[in-house]
């Protein structure tokens, strides 16, 4: 008898004890909404004051390429070459065509940005780019940058090319790649736009830093040439982190 009792009146404290927690979290929640925040805003706020800058980090655009090809095209509305693959959660490129980012080239104003592509392996060929700031004209002659690894540059090189009219110029910022091996290895790639400067990374190392001030806005796209074929599992554009 006395476990009985013993046993319903802690059962009755945990009910209070609940109770009492969740009045607490009511009245907390109306007192961020009486000061014009959510929830979620209280936790990013607290997350930054503790020196986290990615866990509440918002994307402009992003894909982990499971819906197809609804996010890309060949530019201007023109649907995706058939040379890129979305197959089982990746986006495989080959042969030489260009692929851009529809959220980014029609939707966004950001003219700061950072592009992310999760786990690119190079299979084969002479290498791939990144688009950044690019705009589209008639035609497709577009106006932008890259930023390429390009294993058949001076021995292999990391560099940025301007492009005007569809029209590539020679690289305004060049670094050796001789020491890299990407073929059949997984490498997370991070170039950060910032007004005329241009930060690209490999795994978090910087490896190239690129200026230039033709261009101020624009969107962002992927090329491959000649027998090059690359496949990532995710891309995005998120605001550069402080």
């Amino acid at each position: 008898m006395r476990k009985e009792k013993f046993s319903l009146r802690t059962a009755q404290g945990l009910v209070e004890y609940a109770l009492l927690l969740a009045l607490v979290a009511l009245a907390g929640v109306f007192i961020l909404r009486i000061n014009g925040l959510t929830v979620a805003q209280a936790y990013c706020n607290v997350a930054a004051q503790l020196g986290s800058t990615t866990a509440c980090e918002k994307a402009y655009c992003q894909d982990d390429f499971s819906g197809g090809n609804d996010n890309w095209n060949g530019g201007n509305g023109q649907p995706a070459p058939g040379s890129w693959k979305f197959e089982n959660g990746q986006l495989c490129g080959s042969g030489g065509a260009n692929l851009f980012n529809s959220c980014s080239m029609e939707n966004m104003q950001a003219a700061d940005y950072t592009i992310h592509l999760e786990d690119v392996v190079l299979n084969k060929g002479n290498g791939y780019g990144v688009y950044f700031r690019t705009t589209l004209g008639q035609g497709n002659k577009y106006n932008g940058y890259t930023f390429q690894y390009d294993p058949g540059y001076g021995g292999g090189a990391f560099i940025m090319r301007k492009w005007v009219n569809g029209k590539e110029l020679a690289p305004f910022a060049v670094a050796s790649a001789k020491n890299f091996d990407f073929y059949g290895e997984p490498h997370d790639i991070d170039i950060v736009v910032s007004g005329d400067t241009y930060t690209a990374k490999i795994d978090g190392v910087v490896v190239l830093v690129g200026h230039d001030s033709s261009y101020l806005s624009g969107g962002a796209g992927l090329r491959v040439w000649d027998s090059t074929n690359v496949c990532m599992d995710g891309f995005a554009i998120t605001p550069n982190q402080p």
